[in-house]
């Protein structure tokens, strides 16, 4: 089996951490994989490119560059198609599987990617299409996140907001979603098949484009994760005072992190110390400690065994990598509603939490925290959450489901 990973970023977002974990499990497994990423920071190639075998950056840096300079005008991605690996799929003996996961995010044009599809399949029949869906962008005319909007259902009349990612100058919302809803009918017609981590997102594909069109498989810790794991020694209790870690790419978002939130626990004062870890960070005080966006999740991992607790406030992320990976290392989990922190939560007996109730358990030990968020002692959820959120079982699904097609 030969299988192509696609994803608009090597190694950066929970997306990218999918894929690639997948396509390190199947080398390992001894399959033939690639991964086809669009770009690194500043269009360039990734900085993480060297470290993983078998990966390809596939777009030119000023095709990602002219996307991201008219995408706020026309808000969608003018430019970029898979044209390039066009023989080098269907000179491939064998069955392939092209799997895709973000392609949006100023790297392909999705009507050049529907047209590439089309001609492989006709050139090469054993060719299988698979697509990850770790957001809403199947649905929307143009956003990825809908934070709550529910405009899509009403074929996106009017954006309630032009920031919301990504975010555009002049809304044309409602003038391209069904021509872009129809790219997806086509990708369907084309025998391409839906999966999601995330029940919600699935339901709201499922609602457009016929029952069943989309199924779900969970998302799992990656390789890397689990070798941390397996030498990380866990911190079952904490000298001090409670420390209360926050997460974010970007700490500004209010997206991603309830700034409202965050200034109510640093309103605390000396009852806690709130560490934060993400670029750019609007939050100073005698209690927070910034450690800026870390790049090397050892260390991430082993700064966050340290911690109480981790504070989720998130209401755009679909199935958040964060929470499983906190709770395979022990640290508990105090997140408020949003479908997407229930579904990955219940899968260990956790539960979410109003915002007024966060700032109370904020103030207690991380024993306790465990024994209020999930009902048990630290090592008892530490080993369920292990179990629940395996990457080797997430492999194992989508392998099975690959030679199913």
């Amino acid at each position: 089996m030969n299988i192509l990973q696609f994803n608009v970023r090597l190694a950066e977002g929970g997306a990218a951490g999918v894929a690639l974990d997948l396509h390190q499990r199947a080398l390992q497994k001894g399959l033939q994989s690639r991964f086809v990423y669009g770009y690194g920071k500043g269009g360039k190639k990734s900085v993480s490119h060297d470290n993983y075998p078998q990966v390809l950056k596939q777009t030119p840096r000023l095709t990602s560059i002219a996307n991201i300079a008219l995408f706020r005008l026309f808000n969608r991605d003018l430019f970029g198609n898979l044209n390039n690996l066009y023989r080098t799929v269907t000179r491939t003996r064998g069955p392939v599987v092209l799997h895709f996961h973000v392609l949006h995010s100023y790297w392909l044009n999705l009507e050049e990617v529907v047209a590439f599809c089309g001609k492989v399949k006709a050139h090469k029949p054993d060719t299988r299409f698979v697509w990850t869906l770790h957001d809403h962008w199947s649905v929307t005319g143009r956003c990825a996140f809908t934070d709550g909007c529910e405009g899509w259902k009403d074929n996106c009349q009017k954006c309630p907001t032009l920031s919301n990612y990504p975010p555009v100058k002049v809304d044309r919302a409602h003038q391209l979603v069904e021509g872009k809803r129809q790219l997806f009918r086509d990708m369907l017609s084309l025998g391409c098949t839906f999966i999601s981590p995330s029940q919600h997102v699935a339901d709201a594909f499922n609602s457009l484009y016929g029952a069943g069109r989309c199924q779900i498989i969970n998302n799992g810790i990656d390789v890397a994760t689990e070798e941390i794991l397996a030498e990380l020694t866990p911190v079952a209790i904490t000298t001090g005072k409670p420390k209360i870690a926050v997460v974010a790419h970007d700490l500004r978002y209010d997206g991603k992190t309830n700034q409202q939130l965050v200034r109510d626990m640093m309103a605390l004062g000396d009852k806690i110390e709130l560490h934060t870890f993400g670029k750019f960070s609007p939050f100073e005080g005698a209690n927070v400690v910034n450690h800026g966006f870390e790049t090397d999740k050892r260390k991430l991992m082993s700064a966050l065994n340290g911690m109480d607790a981790l504070v989720f406030s998130s209401r755009v992320d679909n199935s958040p990598l964060i929470l499983c990976e906190a709770l395979t290392i022990g640290v508990p989990v105090i997140a408020t509603h949003s479908d997407a922190a229930r579904e990955v939560l219940e899968k260990t007996g956790c539960k979410t939490f109003s915002e007024n109730e966060v700032l109370p358990l904020v103030q207690l030990s991380k024993a306790d925290i465990a024994q209020a968020v999930f009902g048990t002692d630290l090592e008892s959820f530490r080993n369920r959450s292990r179990k629940a959120y395996s990457g080797q079982q997430m492999l194992e699904e989508y392998v099975s489901f690959y030679q199913n097609l």
